[in-house]
């Protein structure tokens, strides 16, 4: 089959999954939008982390980012996507977040200035606005002025991904705060597209960088291992009523699963297994890593976000995970036909 008529298919089974979470919809309108939210967050941190990798090495540079280029630039470029995926959730507000369900639980102030539709979806666009609008610039900034904007660019992340954050992920099952939730996520997401990046980077097996992307790699996981697990740890020593009926909800069956798939997938066995050099070091089993890393953030993001509506959300993620998952493909796909990085750039002799 041609490229072409891969992004074709992947194109035509992702819409098939996505209308199947549009069915499910049809029986439970709130477990349907949650799985909608998982699906999405999880790419959303796909797309975002790429074009965080792309910001940090135009101040850094290194041979590290000119190998996964051809995967972070045409995945940043597809972030206008989610502007579109992101229109359910807007439109599933009311079903979603106890806020808008029942607004006498939440202080006046805050519900008044910030926890309402209109705030929510005016930061979330703003924040994919503001994205896309990076993703389009950066790659046709040169020199310092492409450093500047490089610059600018990740303060405005680092300010709009604790905002939004709060607002997809924890506002889901307020009045659950964490200050350390935003940093959370965006190391999650440098997470992800390291992971995505070992992946599909087109690199021939003896590139010196590859251990560089491994060591990567390695240093985020260990990164949001010690954020998350201090987050715990705080909350444990505080025993903060809270916070605790948070995890309180999640002690039973499938989210001690979840919660272990996340740990063990997203942190454990990729720590233990990047610490070997020969791993870190080579092209194909540093992939199999990435696989396996992608894996536990997506049970990490369905712990975080489907218990608020039951087991019920968990078929409706899985769909909407990979409905979005092919779908952007096709997009990265065809941006790699049109001239943007490739995606698929490797020859018949790299894939073995």
């Amino acid at each position: 089959m041609t490229a072409r008529g891969q992004s074709v298919a992947a194109l035509a089974g992702g819409v098939a999954a996505l209308l199947g979470v549009v069915g499910c919809a049809i029986v439970d309108p709130a477990a349907a939008g949650t799985g909608w939210l998982v699906g999405f967050v999880f790419w959303a941190q796909i797309l975002v982390g790429s074009l965080s990798l792309m910001m940090i090495h135009r101040l850094t540079s290194g041979g590290w980012g000119e190998i996964i280029a051809p995967v972070t630039e045409p995945s940043a470029a597809a972030i206008p996507l989610l502007l579109l995926l992101a229109v359910p959730i807007f439109v599933a507000i009311p079903a979603l977040y106890p806020w808008a369900q029942r607004p006498l639980t939440v202080k006046p102030d805050v519900l008044s200035l910030y926890l309402n539709r209109p705030a929510f979806v005016v930061r979330s666009l703003v924040a994919l606005a503001g994205w896309s609008a990076l993703a389009f610039f950066l790659p046709r900034a040169a020199g310092g002025r492409g450093q500047l904007l490089a610059a600018l660019g990740l303060a405005f992340h680092a300010v709009i991904i604790s905002s939004v954050s709060i607002d997809w992920y924890l506002s889901i099952e307020a009045p659950f705060t964490s200050s350390s939730f935003g940093a959370s996520v965006a190391i999650t997401s440098l997470v992800a597209a390291l992971a995505w990046a070992t992946m599909w980077m087109p690199a021939p097996d003896d590139e010196p960088a590859i251990g560089d992307v491994g060591a990567l790699l390695l240093a985020t996981i260990l990164g949001i291992t010690y954020i998350d697990f201090m987050a715990v740890l705080v909350i444990w020593y505080g025993d903060l009523p809270r916070e605790e009926a948070w995890f309180v909800a999640r002690s039973h069956l499938p989210w001690t699963a979840l919660a272990g798939a996340a740990f063990a997938l997203g942190s454990l066995i990729p720590t233990l297994v990047l610490l070997q050099s020969r791993v870190r070091n080579q092209r194909r089993p540093l992939r199999v890593v990435g696989i396996i890393t992608l894996v536990g953030i997506a049970a990490n993001d369905a712990y975080l976000i489907a218990p608020a509506r039951g087991v019920a959300a968990l078929p409706s993620a899985l769909l909407a995970v990979i409905g979005m998952g092919l779908i952007i493909i096709s997009v990265t796909s065809f941006l790699a036909r049109s001239g943007a990085p490739r995606l698929f750039a490797w020859g018949p002799s790299d894939v073995r």
